[in-house]
């Protein structure tokens, strides 16, 4: 029974064998398929010539792709046309090996984005495959840029695994740096790496992970000035290099080899890990995040690595503390480092430097090297002083300045070792309905080319168009301002431009050429030679110790020195700011105080407001003689000398009671007959007294607008008090005079208020004309006027008034023009009679 049994399946045995081998059912094997497939002959000659015969017919398993004949006669035609060298022309046993898989996959199993390990190495590292899978077609190879070889035929099965017919011989992978160049998306990120050398160390890497963002490295996550730094300046290459690092992984991960959810990967550069998130959305492919960022574009096959590209730049989880922004990287960013070795050169490096110490916050200004030639360097005075001006106390960003600010500098400039200069500010609002724009910025005059940049939380730089400018000095400065030359001209004049200039933190506050005019005759009089000393004592009381800027100043009054040693009243309040000198002890006289136009205009040692009424100081003495002693009085001057009343009226300060002269100029005196007034001393002083006022000197130089005085012309009894200036009306205003009680001249303003006129009261002669005014120290001083008042009922030699020499004049021509009308007529009657004899004698012959 047993050995029956036995032989029974001895010839199973034989009969399943004999199948097998004789069988029509039996499949080929790869090899076969190649060889006998005429489709591949060039393929097989390969195999052969790289003695790969065994390995292909001892494959078990295998997916095969097998570039046709054709396949290899485009790839030998490109590589003889192509004018580029490559190193790796010939093919190569692993570029062979690269066509096989070690396991069998059928087209169906083909999805986009898979990859495949392939039997093919390059330096010992193994290579993959990537399909790329539209709706129509199916390719193999690195992805990217690069071609991808066609299936044209799938799916040949073999007995030892599987063939698809490809149209392109694939080409192993590339280095990662030729990979990083060829493809379009990772194009900067090759360019960028050429600058610090990288592409060598991509080159030599054995297995790397390349995140790379599309298109410009750093986009918009970077600001231009550290774009510049990084990109442009050979001092930023260093950090350029880390960031570019911190963008490579040592070890190659591929993105079938993420895990799902959150891991962290290590980079090169070594700082800080990457974050990576899978995220397996369901009919879709996977998600894949670094840091946040997406990935767009996956597995860019390298030989020694792998890319995936990023839809924007990937940034380091702390920017500033990764790239450590010094003040020195910024300037270098802004293109400012001859600005670093000026202040280097000057030992002034702290200010660059120890960005974390405990220091106060400031503001770097920062001009470009072009802005900063030898010329520009040179021609300034003090160059630490100068390159301290660009360093403003306090960190102001762009919405905390204002147009018209002062910014303190660390500059002392002139000013003296405890104050520090002024930088202004001018800042022009943009159209808030336009797009993208910003408010203009100025400092002084120089503007501002970009955004601040932050340097910690204490150090803000901006970049500007050109170097600032250090202040004039105020002997330059005053002359450009027109409206200023009869200061200047006093300054000079008095020798005080020295003691000026030479002053350390003084607030100078410049009169008006107006200003000056409202002074009239006072101010002739001061720019005599002879009056030098009392000029300088003016000029000087306008420069008050101490930097007062009219933005800064607090409100109220200040009692502040002088440079003339004398004190002067400064007051702010809402309606302006105003100085006031002597004059003006109720603190509301216009006609005395002065008020500032101009403010704020900055100088060398300090600072200039200009203003529009000169401030008199307490030790000015001005007497009437002083006033009269000026070009065009003199005169009356000589008349009033030889009187007995001379020295009260001229020259005395002290009686307490002032005198208001009516002087008339030296032209009006040329209208009487002076000789023969002379051998009239009595009517001599009638003359006198009755141009002589023991008045306060009236209100006659501002208008009705300018009066922010309290009136306190009368007392209860509604009678004027002598003691107090008067306000002259349109209808006149009655003065007394020396002459007598009964003698009053009458001051009226004429229509517009610009203009007055003096006459006589009681007669009918003209009224003269006020020309000119000046205010003496003891209240009275002096009105000039263009004609001399004739006492009433006086009867002195004197010269025709106009009015009379024109009717003179006009009865004159109307005697000349009778004439010779009636030499006319008689011509007439004389010719007519002529003719008539002559046609009579005519007429008898």
């Amino acid at each position: 029974m047993l050995k029956r049994l036995t032989f029974i399946i001895l010839l199973l045995f034989i009969a399943f064998c004999s199948a097998d081998l004789f069988g029509a059912t039996k499949k080929p094997s790869v090899w076969d398929i190649l060889t006998t497939d005429k489709r591949f002959s060039m393929l097989v000659s390969q195999i052969e010539e790289h003695s790969l015969v065994d390995t292909f017919k001892s494959i078990n398993a295998n997916t095969l792709f097998a570039p046709t004949d054709k396949a290899f006669e485009e790839e030998n035609s490109a590589l003889a046309s192509s004018s580029r060298i490559l190193k790796r022309s010939k093919m190569t046993a692993d570029q062979i090996l690269y066509h096989l898989v070690p396991v069998s996959v059928k087209s169906g199993e083909l999805w986009d984005g898979r990859l495949l390990d392939t039997n093919a190495h390059v330096d010992e590292a193994p290579q993959r495959l990537k399909v790329s899978k539209t709706d129509d077609d199916l390719y193999v190879g690195v992805g990217g840029d690069e071609e991808q070889s066609r299936v044209s035929q799938s799916d040949i099965e073999t007995s030892n695994g599987v063939i698809h017919v490809i149209d392109k011989v694939l080409s192993l992978p590339k280095y990662l740096d030729e990979t990083l160049y060829l493809n379009q998306d990772t194009k900067d990120f090759y360019d960028t790496c050429e600058k610090v050398k990288l592409t060598r160390e991509l080159r030599r890497a054995v297995g790397n992970t390349l995140f790379v963002a599309k298109g410009d490295l750093l986009g918009d996550e970077w600001n231009a000035v550290e774009k510049k730094y990084l990109l442009d300046h050979p001092e930023g290459k260093k950090d350029l290099s880390r960031l570019l690092n911190h963008q490579i992984a040592p070890k190659v991960f591929y993105s079938d080899k993420f895990k799902e959810g959150k891991t962290t990967i290590a980079t090169v550069e070594g700082s800080e890990d990457l974050d990576i998130l899978v995220e397996n959305k369901k009919g879709a492919p996977s998600e894949i995040t670094v840091n946040g960022v997406k990935v767009i574009y996956k597995d860019i096959l390298a030989s020694n690595g792998v890319i995936h590209v990023l839809e924007k730049p990937l940034l380091p989880k702390n920017k500033n503390a990764f790239i450590h922004l010094t003040t020195r990287k910024v300037l270098v960013g802004m293109n400012a480092t001859r600005f670093i070795r000026l202040f280097d050169d000057n030992r002034l490096s702290a200010y660059l430097d120890d960005e974390d110490r405990n220091e106060d916050p400031v503001t770097l200004l920062a001009p470009p090297n072009d802005s900063l030639d030898d010329d520009v360097v040179e021609s300034k005075r003090d160059l630490k002083a100068w390159l301290k001006y660009h360093i403003v106390h306090g960190r102001y960003q762009p919405s905390d300045l204002k147009d018209g600010q002062l910014l303190e500098t660390e500059s002392h400039d002139s000013l003296g070792s405890k104050l520090y200069q002024r930088l202004d500010v001018h800042v022009t609002k943009s159209d808030s309905g336009a797009i993208g724009s910003e408010d203009s910025i100025q400092f002084g005059k120089s503007g501002v080319l970009g955004s601040p940049v932050s340097v910690g939380s204490k150090k803000l730089v901006y970049p500007i168009a050109r170097p600032l400018t250090l202040p004039r000095d105020p002997l330059s400065r005053l002359p450009v301002n027109l409206e200023l030359t009869t200061f200047v001209a006093g300054l000079y004049a008095s020798g005080s431009d020295k003691n000026i200039s030479q002053a350390q933190g003084i607030t100078l506050f410049a009169p008006t050429n107006e200003a000056f005019s409202r002074l009239g005759l006072l101010s002739r009089y001061l720019l005599q030679p002879e009056s030098k000393e009392k000029l300088a004592s003016v000029v000087t009381y306008h420069a008050v110790r101490g930097l007062f800027y009219e933005n800064s100043t607090t409100e109220g009054e200040h009692r502040e020195r002088t440079l003339g040693s004398s004190e002067i009243t400064l007051n702010k309040t809402q309606d302006g700011f105003f100085v006031r000198g002597r004059g003006a002890t109720d603190g509301n006289d216009r006609s005395v105080i002065a008020k500032v136009v101009e403010h704020d205009i900055l100088i060398s040692n300090g600072v200039l407001h200009t203003i529009d009424r000169v401030a008199l100081p307490d030790s000015l003495e001005v007497t009437n003689g002083n006033l009269l002693s000026a070009d065009g009085t003199s005169s009356f001057l000589t008349l009033l000398e030889h009187s007995e009343f001379a020295k009260e009226v001229l020259d005395d300060l002290n009686s307490g009671r002032p005198y208001t002269i009516l002087a008339p100029n030296d032209r009006a005196f040329a209208k009487l007959n002076l000789t023969d007034l002379k051998s009239k001393p009595e009517e001599l002083e009638m003359i006198a007294k009755l141009h002589i006022l023991p008045v306060p000197l009236p209100r006659l130089d501002i208008e009705d607008d300018d009066m922010l005085f309290t009136t306190k012309g009368k007392d209860d009894g509604g009678r004027w008090q002598d003691d107090e200036p008067k306000d002259i009306s349109y209808v006149g205003t009655d003065f007394p005079t020396l002459l007598s009680h009964d003698d009053y001249v009458v001051i009226t303003k004429n229509v517009g208020g610009s203009s007055f006129t003096v006459r006589v009261k009681g007669t009918a002669q003209e009224s003269a004309d006020v020309i000119n005014v000046g205010r003496s120290s003891a209240r009275g001083g002096v009105i000039e006027i263009d004609r001399v008042l004739i006492p009433k009922g006086a009867d002195l030699p004197r010269h025709l008034s106009w009015w009379a020499i024109a009717l003179i004049v006009i009865g004159v021509l109307l005697g000349i023009a009778l004439l010779l009308v009636a030499g006319y007529l008689a011509w007439r009657w004389y010719k007519s009679r002529r003719e008539g004899r002559i046609a009579l004698g005519q007429e008898e012959h």
